[in-house]
């Protein structure tokens, strides 16, 4: 892979009707010409010239209708996946993952790269750049930019992370600066709910919808709320931290330093450090999961107290902000065949009424790797914002 400080042409980000083709293919594609002019409503000369400079801008590429077609088809747009490229990487407390997709989000099995999360930064960093370097010399393609999705409080203005709970490596470190600085490559930092909610807006279920708040439950519990279609991030981008409200006065300890979190009780790691305790043997939530759908395990005690505190948490969204649709990311709802309707009745009645009425939850079709290729899509388009229409 070539590498690239890349921007699209100012010339071509300020082309409202580009946007518009390019928006068209992103959500529907891949389309022919015909089919974008229905989309969009532009007229067929004007898709062709915009698809022709989004094609030489490398942003669409031409591919075969696929299956039987009478006369003789056009050929269809898609989102490039040959010629250039987006890094995604996931930093997580006991796993990193690195991976390089199309502009469609498209993910070769060969590239993925996992490694271990390093107990001190600077192996940390380290190993990302090593892994960045492996996969770009790897693949020949242009890389337009890497997306970043960490946990803990970011400051968005800076892309600093303050602190991290259950990552204190990352804390007072930039982490998007000290790569972009080694790669040379445009790299964008979100909080890793926030890339769940650009996963789900750019590539799952939440595509079209301007209203709607994502859950993940999984190694922390996080909160991300899009409002508008933009996401509300609080003046520093330290908003969403859902997970730090205290539910329990006398609870266990918490990475943040405070004590009954609701992550300590309502996470997928928490189901196992619940049932830890009790058996005396750690499992992290896949060797629970596996444990439990073979028949070697029960944890209907430990499921039925965090389905519960979960419960408080959906409630608590609902009756906040007001959300059009509520993704729930994570895995512990895998448990028992009945888990996630159990919490839906939960959440009901803590919820209220017209709050609940008014809004539908649904679990999460999106990835933490896709909100990382999320984010380097979003900064490679950031333009496109501040171009005039």
């Amino acid at each position: 892979m070539s590498r690239v400080q890349s921007k699209i042409q100012p010339s071509l980000l300020r082309q409202l009707n580009e946007r518009q083709v390019l928006a068209a293919v992103q959500a529907h594609g891949p389309l022919s010409r015909a089919d974008i002019t229905r989309q969009t409503g532009i007229s067929g000369p004007t898709v062709t010239r915009a698809v022709s400079s989004l094609i030489q801008a490398h942003w669409l590429e031409e591919v075969e209708p696929r299956g039987n077609c009478v006369g003789r088809p056009g050929k269809l747009v898609r989102l490039s996946r040959t010629k250039v490229s987006v890094l995604g990487l996931v930093v997580g407390p006991t796993s990193c993952e690195l991976v390089s997709a199309g502009l469609d989000g498209h993910i070769e099995p060969a590239n993925v790269r996992t490694f271990a999360t390093p107990e001190n930064y600077e192996a940390l960093l380290a190993a990302c750049v090593r892994s960045a370097r492996e996969l770009m010399e790897a693949h020949k393609t242009t890389v337009l930019g890497l997306g970043l999705s960490v946990p803990g409080l970011i400051n968005r203005r800076r892309g600093e992370s303050i602190v991290s709970p259950n990552l204190h490596q990352l804390d007072g470190r930039n982490l998007g600066d000290d790569l972009r600085e080694r790669l040379q490559i445009d790299v964008n930092v979100l909080q890793e709910c926030h890339a769940l909610c650009r996963s789900e807006q750019v590539f799952g279920a939440a595509r079209g919808v301007a209203d709607f708040a994502m859950l993940d439950i999984s190694e922390g519990l996080g909160l991300g709320v899009m409002h508008g279609g933009q996401l509300l991030q609080g003046h520093s981008g330290l908003g969403g931290e859902l997970g730090h409200v205290t539910v329990d006065l006398h609870g266990r300890p918490c990475g943040c330093g405070n004590r009954g979190c609701l992550e300590t009780v309502a996470t997928d790691m928490a189901l196992a450090k619940l049932v830890a305790e009790r058996t005396g043997e750690r499992r992290n939530i896949d060797e629970l999961l596996a444990a439990v759908a073979t028949g070697r395990l029960a944890i209907d005690q430990e499921l039925e107290l965090v389905l519960e505190y979960l419960a408080v948490g959906v409630a608590a969204v609902l009756n906040v902000f007001n959300p059009h649709l509520l993704f729930i990311y994570g895995r512990l709802l895998d448990a028992r065949a009945d888990a996630f309707d159990g919490l839906l009745k939960l959440s009901a009645a803590r919820s209220l009424a017209p709050n609940w009425a008014d809004c539908r939850v649904i679990r999460a079709r999106g990835s933490k790797r896709l909100g990382a290729v999320a984010a380097a899509l979003e900064g490679a388009l950031s333009g496109w914002d501040e171009a005039p229409a």
